[in-house]
């Protein structure tokens, strides 16, 4: 666990902690927005476009799953103490929610495309492998920063957290370890995310210029995610109230289970509708276009 990167000195005796989880937060955007160059000049896109959509959408995201993240756990950010301390506070101890990201950045793509006349259908399917890989990078920032951690496991490969860390904190506050010790060794289960997001990004890659019809990409990531989601949170020890035993729905097992029906129910309509995916004539390398193609209505 190293919550802080780097601690950088400055002019004054004073200091420029750099937070892990926001510096591989930025890692997954840029990370993000250079792939993208590639699929991104099917729909007329170059770097500078996917770089600056980029910006746009880890603008919208942050907000969106912090804002969704305190909606669940308001005292995260009017407690007093280390739990609590307003924003920054929260957001430095990992306080976001994925899918408040995701809801967030819909609205953000549709303006973004609308600019630029490119159907929203087909802005989905391309941002949907590239949503997988930023989240298969922000997760290393969880593991560092010891949010979104596990339950108790025995298995080789578990992970225990020093003394202070979230789950060294949670499991002290229910009686299961001792104050001055260790937390007891837990499933890594931001590491498991990490994985499923690199195997959902591969596949979304390679789908996206085989697609049969427009956002058929984007449901498909939803129903991915949804899923693998809905099963690694009863692996999850984070979620507020949580016992060891405890077998009810967590917050985010009820959205995966919304997820999951609307992806499925935009499966079926995408697949019925058979819209051919969208292309646009290919530009010269980061220049401009050699011809502006007819566009859909």
């Amino acid at each position: 666990m190293r919550p802080i990167l780097l601690d950088l000195p400055l002019p004054g005796g004073l200091h420029f902690p750099v937070g892990a989880y926001g510096t591989f937060l930025v890692i997954g955007m840029l990370a993000a927005a250079w792939v993208s160059g590639r699929h991104g000049r099917r729909l007329g896109l170059r770097r500078l476009d996917a770089f600056d959509l980029g910006l746009w959408l880890l603008a919208a995201g942050v907000a969106g799953a912090h804002l969704l993240y305190l909606a669940a756990d308001p005292w995260s950010y009017f407690a007093d103490g280390e739990a609590g301390g307003g924003w920054a506070a929260s957001l430095g101890r990992g306080g976001m929610a994925y899918y408040g990201g995701l809801a967030a950045a819909f609205p953000v793509l549709w303006l973004w495309g609308r600019r630029r006349r490119i159907p929203y259908l087909d802005l989905l399917d391309f941002v949907a492998p590239l949503g997988a890989l930023g989240l298969a990078v922000t997760r290393v920032g969880c593991f560092f920063n010891g949010c979104c951690y596990g339950e108790p496991s025995g298995l080789p490969w578990a992970v225990a957290f020093p003394i202070g860390s979230q789950p060294q904190q949670a499991q002290a506050a229910l009686g299961l370890i001792a104050p001055e010790a260790p937390s007891l060794p837990v499933h890594p289960v931001q590491l498991y995310e990490t994985a499923a997001a690199l195997a959902m990004f591969g596949w979304l890659w390679w789908r996206f210029p085989r697609r049969r019809s427009a956002g058929e990409a984007v449901a498909a990531f939803g129903l991915l995610y949804g899923a693998w989601r809905f099963a690694a949170e009863s692996l999850r020890a984070d979620a507020d109230g949580w016992r060891p035993g405890a077998n009810a729905l967590t917050f985010n097992q009820g959205l995966s289970l919304v997820v999951i029906a609307l992806a499925g129910a935009g499966w079926w309509a995408a697949r019925r509708a058979a819209r051919p995916p969208w292309s646009h004539a290919a530009p010269a390398a980061d220049g401009p276009l050699e011809h502006e193609p007819d566009r859909p209505a």
